[in-house]
């Protein structure tokens, strides 16, 4: 008797379970997870198909971020250079906004500057925008101010300067960079250098001081200068850089570097050795 009341029991128990189990699925009843001695509950709807994990995911960890969002995150970087090539930051957000529609941007070429290869290649975002800029500048000339802003502050600021640009254009040696310019420009006080915001002495094909519209534009193109036309083309010592930058013919005719200048430079290795540091763009926006 015992034992048919127990059959009787579990048949009961099953029928409940095929009975329950639709309701369970089709419901969402919550199911218990036990893990480390705590409870938590886990509904099946609880995620919407919209909110997928990875993507709520992404969005936690800011790993997901469109071209507006990249240059808001880099806002400092743009407006900086937007001073610095004269030209209203808005264009610079709209052109590269458009330029990145409806692809994968990539941060150290924001411009998506090719060549016949493809795509460039550029070490930072920094140097990516900054050659984005020249052409755009090339391209929309009424977009560009060309107001002239002469420099009438102190060396440091101008210094900070050498210290960000080359820190973008890593092949330049700082200490060789701001050696040149102090000897070209007398420590970067000489006011008629200054007031062109140029302080390594570049010149005209007519042999007249070159005039750049402000001292960051005039230092961006001197280590841009050195980068490309000195250290990319392996003249990295002040002999061999001085040999084209300020030469000289020796006896035997041969083309040398200025010895003056070497001194020059020489002397202010020692003086500036210990100064560098970095510099934010941050601190050189105030």
């Amino acid at each position: 008797m015992k034992a048919k009341m127990a059959i009787k029991a579990i048949r009961s128990m099953l029928l409940s379970v095929i009975v329950l189990l639709p309701f369970q699925v089709s419901y969402g009843i919550p199911t218990i997870e036990r893990s480390n001695n705590a409870e938590t509950v886990q509904m099946d709807n609880e995620v919407p198909p919209s909110a997928q994990p990875k993507v709520v995911l992404l969005d936690i960890k800011e790993e997901y971020c469109d071209t507006e969002c990249f240059l808001k995150k880099n806002a400092d970087t743009v407006e900086f250079f937007a001073k610095t090539f004269g030209i209203d930051s808005s264009h610079i957000y709209e052109d590269l906004i458009k330029k990145n529609d409806n692809t994968s941007y990539d941060e150290y070429n924001i411009g998506l500057i090719k060549d016949s290869k493809g795509l460039k290649k550029y070490s930072s975002f920094e140097e990516g925008l900054i050659e984005y800029l020249i052409i755009f500048a090339k391209t929309n000339p009424t977009l560009v101010s060309n107001t002239i802003k002469p420099y009438t502050g102190d060396s440091k600021y101008v210094i900070d300067l050498i210290k960000y640009f080359t820190n973008i254009y890593t092949n330049v040696d700082y200490l060789t960079a701001v050696s040149i310019g102090a000897a070209e420009s007398g420590h970067y006080k000489v006011a008629y250098m200054l007031a062109k915001n140029n302080i390594y002495g570049g010149m005209t094909y007519n042999q007249s001081l070159i005039t750049y519209k402000n001292i960051e534009y005039g230092v961006m193109s001197y280590i841009r200068l050195l980068s490309k036309s000195y250290y990319g083309q392996g003249l990295t010592d002040i002999y061999s850089i001085g040999r084209v930058y300020c030469p000289v013919y020796d006896g035997n005719g041969q083309k040398i570097a200025n010895p003056h200048w070497i001194n020059l430079v020489s002397s202010a290795k020692v003086r500036y050795a210990d100064s560098y540091s970095e510099i934010t763009v941050s601190q050189l926006n105030g």
